[in-house]
């Protein structure tokens, strides 16, 4: 029988309804970021983006996504 790894920080998918910080006429629109907490994910996104969170969906494996 197979193991399955446990992770020792589990990842999640964040979402963010964000704005471009130079574009002053920008809508806000949905990102994803990948990360292992909140803090980790807007520290991605903030430099480029003012960021409203959204979700945090747990990451299954790499790249896979549970809904």
């Amino acid at each position: 029988m197979a193991t399955v790894p446990a992770l020792s920080h589990p990842e999640f998918t964040f979402v963010f309804l964000a704005v471009r910080r130079t574009d002053r006429d920008a809508r806000p629109r949905p990102v994803r970021v990948i990360a292992e907490c909140e803090h980790a994910a807007r520290l991605k996104l903030a430099t480029e983006f003012i960021l409203s969170f959204a979700a945090r969906i747990p990451v299954k494996r790499a790249g896979e996504v549970v809904a």
